[in-house]
């Protein structure tokens, strides 16, 4: 995959979440997009920001924890956001309920209300992946689609010649699709660096790291 980081941007920019279980691969998909190579990472503790341009577009992708006692955390960051990448690992079969839950969770919160949700089924380079369409069963992706564009891609950081990755394809998408409810969303909070989803979790989640 191309490095993302295209020269030029003329739309305002789109903020968007990347979240998923633990060790879906999350972080090492931010940074090959922003790098355009794969970087050895580590469990993130509390968030990872970066921005992307695709296209026309400028794409601030907030990585946020997915530690247990953190998840919480999570909704000082819905506000402004206008597109949410949900990565699961498509090896993790014994993890799928509570990927299900988790996702359907998230998207349960009135500031998510009509938020497009790209789906990024993860790791497809290895061996033991679970099929699309039993992994969009098994996420009940159906129930999502109702009720905001919700788009499904089979990603790896690793592509072949025989198996592609669709992660260029999932960030122009997400980039495009913010919905008229998300776009008059970001109108309502500020986007300030010091609002509460920078300082309220970060502060939080530094007194978890003591616990």
């Amino acid at each position: 995959m191309g490095n993302l980081n295209y020269a030029f941007c003329r739309r305002k920019p789109v903020r968007v979440l990347l979240l998923g279980l633990d060790a879906a691969g999350k972080t090492t998909i931010l940074y090959h997009c922003v790098l355009g190579k794969v970087v050895t990472t580590i469990p993130t503790i509390g968030f990872n920001v970066e921005t992307c341009k695709v296209n026309d577009s400028e794409v601030t992708v907030w990585d946020v924890s997915s530690r247990g006692k953190i998840r919480p955390l999570w909704r000082h960051y819905y506000p402004n956001t206008q597109g949410i990448v949900y990565v699961v690992d498509s090896t993790d079969r014994d993890r799928m309920t509570e990927a299900k839950e988790v996702l359907h969770d998230i998207l349960s919160e009135d500031e998510l209300n009509g938020v497009p949700v790209a789906i990024a089924l993860n790791k497809r380079d290895l061996k033991n992946c679970m099929t699309k369409e039993e992994m969009e069963e098994m996420l009940d992706l159906s129930e999502i689609q109702k009720n905001r564009p919700c788009r499904v891609f089979l990603t790896t950081v690793y592509p072949t010649e025989e198996i592609q990755t669709e992660l260029m394809n999932l960030f122009e998408w997400i980039s495009e699709e913010p919905t008229d409810e998300s776009k008059e969303s970001s109108t309502k909070h500020k986007n300030d660096p010091f609002s509460s989803y920078f300082w309220t979790p970060l502060m939080k989640m530094k007194g978890m790291m003591f616990e």
